[in-house]
């Protein structure tokens, strides 16, 4: 049994070398000859797995160690009998404290106490549903969208202009093309002018659910208007001017807590051996980390969670290390963007 996989996944050789002869390899550099003598395939989402990169391959398992799935064609696994695992919902802790931590930072530097502010939150699934519980121990108040699970009979839930309407929107809904409820440009022209002129836009969804553009019309006719970006269009080739505009510019790591990750691996593990028919022979729980990282919290941090928060994860280092490509023109930006996902630090949640 032959196993190609990102070298991005933790653990992946110790992991699955029960399996198999496993192989990593950087996800950019996944491609057809890469693969085409495997029998199982391991990835992030940085690698597209489509029609040209599987056919004519004896690929029959296909796992991606991430919750979003927009880089993956399932219909034509499903046509070509190729099983699928993916896993879903383990970064959702990590991308809600990502988030929270940036509303922390916004609500310091404008002065906005947080029990006086009101979020939209657009997707009420893994993520939404972790950040809205957050918010409520913040006194935040929450506004709902998600017109799937309205259409199922969600309660409580509101119009997207309603949620838009708040002073900060945070988007939470996958990339899709297709359907009743597409989110391509779910944010864009036409609606953008709904969000408000001194509030703050999040996204830690994907790159595509924004029109960056109007993005960028807005912020320029709205200079207290605050936005954090960790998705992207065109990945790794981002925007180095709407970058200029934000408040926080990250690179696709909202998720990466290495938490997340561990859960990620655990999940397509435990797939992986349910389609061959073998006993899972690892658990996260086995892996050998300091759970109690000291996180020092000085008198006047323990009056204000907003700043015991920021202690415990830094995000302002997040953006320090994206924001060199505007002072080091020496740096190729595709690369480096990708240098800091491969090369991320250790991050813990919040619990340990």
């Amino acid at each position: 049994m032959k196993i190609i996989a990102d070298e991005n996944i933790p653990f992946v050789s110790q992991v699955f070398t029960h399996l198999g002869d496993v192989t990593t390899v950087p996800g950019r550099s996944i491609c057809h000859s890469s693969i085409k003598d495997a029998d199982i395939l391991l990835v992030r989402s940085i690698t597209p797995i489509n029609a040209g990169l599987l056919n004519n391959t004896k690929i029959r398992f296909v796992a991606s160690a991430t919750s979003g799935v927009n880089h993956v064609d399932r219909e034509y696994l499903k046509q070509n009998h190729i099983s699928f695992a993916h896993a879903l919902g383990s970064n959702a802790v990590s991308v809600a404290q990502y988030v929270t931590a940036g509303i922390c930072h916004w609500s310091l530097q404008n002065h906005k106490p947080l029990k006086q502010l009101s979020i939209g939150i657009i997707g009420y699934g893994n993520v939404g549903s972790q950040l809205e519980k957050i918010c409520q121990k913040l006194g935040i108040r929450r506004v709902l969208n998600d017109p799937p699970l309205a259409k199922l009979g969600q309660s409580h839930l509101e119009s997207l202009n309603t949620a838009l309407a708040c002073d900060i929107v945070s988007l939470h809904v996958p990339l899709t093309t297709h359907g009743k409820y597409p989110t391509n440009n779910l944010i864009n022209q036409q609606n953008v002018s709904k969000l408000r002129p001194d509030g703050l836009f999040i996204n830690a969804a994907r790159g595509g659910v924004v029109e960056e553009s109007a993005l960028l019309s807005h912020q320029a006719k709205h200079p207290k208007f605050s936005i954090i970006l960790d998705t992207w269009e065109n990945e790794p080739n981002i925007n180095t001017n709407l970058m200029k505009r934000t408040l926080i510019a990250t690179p696709h790591i909202a998720g990466y807590s290495f938490d997340g990750k561990i859960k990620g691996t655990q999940m397509i593990y435990q797939a992986c051996c349910e389609f061959l028919g073998k006993k899972p022979l690892w658990d996260k729980d086995i892996v050998n980390l300091d759970d109690n990282i000291p996180c020092r919290i000085s008198q006047l941090e323990q009056t204000d969670i907003r700043l015991a928060i920021l202690t415990a994860y830094n995000i302002i280092e997040e953006d320090k290390r994206l924001r060199l490509i505007l002072s080091q023109p020496e740096l190729v930006i595709p690369e480096y963007f990708d240098t800091l996902r491969k090369n991320y630090p250790i991050r813990r949640e919040w619990v340990y």
